[in-house]
């Protein structure tokens, strides 16, 4: 058994309608973030886990880098940053290896999350907010704390959406 998918469907219509669907829910559910510039709160991370799900880690890495800068026309403020670009698609395509082409088990869905969380979240975040002019030793336990918060709440989310679609999966993709 295979324990990560590096591979990516081919893109049909149909599933390019579908990828874009999900791009559109991502920028929806990124609308409804909370916080700070360095302790933001946001449920896109379901959108994104689906993309990996059924897009596998390249079109997922893809899409969320390319969503991330048309979010930034939308909707940003401020001066737009490639390592949030980076960070989407690292996140992304973590989601796409540990998800793709695999059913959602319980270990499975908390790796994965820990990996966001812990690489893109609390590393590459802070990282590019140091790189921004923040004081590290001020945001560092914070975000630290906030993920640690989040991490249960991001792995019980994503196991339960992931187990709701596998039925769906055939028909949707």
């Amino acid at each position: 058994m295979q324990i990560l998918s590096l591979r990516s469907p081919r893109l049909n219509t149909r599933s390019m309608v579908f990828l874009a669907l999900l791009m559109a829910l991502e920028l929806v559910l990124a609308r409804f973030s909370v916080g700070t510039d360095f302790l933001k709160i946001s449920p896109a991370f379901i959108a994104t886990a689906l993309m990996g799900y059924y897009f596998g880690p390249w079109w997922a890495a893809a899409a969320a880098a390319i969503l991330d800068q048309v979010g930034f026309v939308l909707f940003g403020s401020g001066a737009d940053f490639l390592g949030y670009t980076l960070s989407a698609a690292v996140a992304a395509a973590i989601y796409g290896m540990f998800f793709h082409e695999h059913s959602a088990s319980v270990w499975r869905v908390a790796v994965a999350t820990l990996l966001v969380i812990a690489l893109v979240n609390v590393v590459l975040g802070t990282w590019w907010l140091v790189m921004m002019g923040f004081d590290l030793k001020v945001i560092l336990w914070p975000r630290v704390i906030k993920n640690l918060i989040e991490l249960p709440i991001q792995a019980i989310l994503i196991y339960g959406v992931l187990k709701g679609v596998t039925a769906v999966r055939p028909s949707l993709a």
